[in-house]
């Protein structure tokens, strides 16, 4: 894996500032956003099939509702970890309204475990780009996108090589395909960690990092899908 020119593969496009520039834009409007969602999974299609490029923005409608499927698929993923640190937060919030104080230590001290198990289960069922972009595009948050997962790329990958739903919850299948390209996962796992570290940085620029954060995310989430779908079809069940 070139990982100099994977980065730069969305530049090859004659029109790839052009896009990215609606890309960014779309993706800081709530709702409209998983237009953005369903583009970058038709980046990962293509590399999938074998013809990686920055597809022209068109049939806007197919890709909202890939999108939305998308991030349906992400949050079934990540359902569990979300349902623990909820509950636990309710906890927290019921014992301080009772003014019980030894309640409340005890469900603070409860729930800082729940949140270590909530995060480990995270990073187990998975979840990622373009949704970890999402919470670091709404959050401005560094960490909330480095709570990142394994499975849910592969996972959307199999949806979109087989437009089946039902396909990116074969689990067992899932994890094998995972194995068999193992380092090039990590690899590009490892590179997106990178990606988002500089860009935290440079989003701290007063008004020129706004934009940078709002058009580099998307860039970012583009580079990350096609060397995801470039892994999917290295690999095998």
């Amino acid at each position: 894996m070139d990982i100099e020119e994977e980065i730069k593969f969305p530049t090859k496009d004659s029109e790839w500032i052009v896009k990215v520039l609606i890309g960014g834009i779309l993706g800081i409007i709530p709702i409209i956003n998983f237009i953005e969602y369903g583009y970058i999974l038709k980046v990962m299609k293509g590399a999938i099939e074998g013809n990686p490029g920055m597809p022209k923005w068109e049939d806007w409608g197919n890709l909202f509702i890939n999108g939305l499927i998308g991030f349906v698929i992400w949050l079934i993923y990540l359902i569990i970890p979300i349902l623990i640190v909820s509950v636990s937060a309710g906890g927290i919030m019921i014992a301080a309204f009772s003014g019980n104080m030894n309640l409340m230590a005890g469900m603070v001290a409860g729930a800082i475990g729940a949140i270590l198990i909530g995060l480990l289960l995270a990073l187990v069922l998975g979840f990622l780009v373009p949704m970890a972009l999402a919470m670091y595009t709404k959050e401005n948050s560094f960490g909330a996108a480095l709570v990142l997962g394994f499975l849910v790329p592969m996972a959307l990958a199999m949806y979109t090589k087989e437009n089946s739903f039902g396909a990116a919850f074969r689990v067992g299948e899932v994890i094998s395909r995972i194995k068999s390209v193992f380092s090039d996962y990590i690899t590009v796992y490892i590179i997106l960690i990178v990606l988002l570290f500089i860009l935290a940085l440079l989003s701290s620029i007063p008004i020129l990092g706004f934009l940078i954060w709002m058009f580099g995310t998307f860039y970012v989430s583009v580079v990350a899908f096609n060397m995801f779908g470039k892994a999917y079809a290295r690999s095998s069940a």
